[in-house]
């Protein structure tokens, strides 16, 4: 779904004028460090033989017990383009089932006249300083599918059920990921619009942003993740 010239033109026109967020920048910034400080994040390094729930099949893959997430596996490029080994390598590589590795939603709505965003200080266990603003919505398709015995995905019926939820879909494509970890993965990109009455409630991870100032905090350093950069690229 190709988002409409309309839709663009007014999306820009959010970066340049000034609109009234709920909170400054600063604000942001600072419940952003404080959420880190008091996270109390601990990671351990651990051989892979010891991972529960994930073993080496019979190809040689590590894999998961249940068939989802990703696997592990080797491959050898034979012959590379232009790049520093041009004899080609060997390397291990993340595949998810399908190549379709998630749903990455952004939620948008007006407060006070002025439009905002909703974003996510996600904890991933491989992110620099552990936590970074995220898009709503960040789940790959077997979190979705609660494969992991988990509690579902917040937010999740703003992109999945749109019109039953109040929502309008403005932007919706394939992304692509990084391609020197990961497999010809790819990711669904949505950015809804959500027009009803009720108020959205959540929890204290989550802000509402107006784009501007989710432009501003890529420039801080390592704050913003590439999902949701990936997601207001376009504009």
């Amino acid at each position: 779904m190709k988002i409409k010239k309309s839709e663009l033109a007014k999306l820009r026109k959010e970066v340049n004028k000034e609109f009234k967020p709920l909170n400054t920048t600063e604000e942001i910034i600072t419940w952003y460090k404080d959420l880190i400080k008091k996270s109390k994040i601990k990671i351990k390094t651990i051989p892979l033989s010891e991972c529960r729930n994930w073993r080496f099949n019979n190809k040689g893959q590590m894999v998961h017990n249940s068939g989802s997430f990703y696997k592990v596996e080797g491959v050898r490029v034979v012959k590379s383009f232009r790049r520093e080994i041009n004899f080609g390598w060997d390397q291990p590589m993340f595949t998810e089932p399908g190549y379709d590795g998630g749903l990455l939603g952004l939620l948008k709505t007006n407060i006070n006249k002025s439009p905002h965003y909703l974003i996510n200080a996600k904890f991933e266990p491989g992110n620099y300083k552990f936590i970074q603003l995220s898009p709503t919505v960040q789940a790959t398709f077997s979190n979705i599918k609660r494969t992991h015995g988990g509690k579902s995905v917040k937010f999740l019926e703003y992109f999945t059920k749109s019109k039953k939820n109040n929502c309008k879909i403005i932007f919706k494509q394939w992304v692509s990921e990084e391609g020197g970890r990961l497999k010809n993965k790819r990711n669904l990109g949505i950015l809804a619009e959500y027009y009803g009455n009720n108020k959205i409630k959540f929890s204290s991870d989550y802000k509402w942003v107006t784009l501007r100032q989710i432009k501003e905090l890529i420039l801080q350093n390592a704050m913003i993740n590439p999902h949701l950069r990936t997601l207001v690229s376009f504009i």
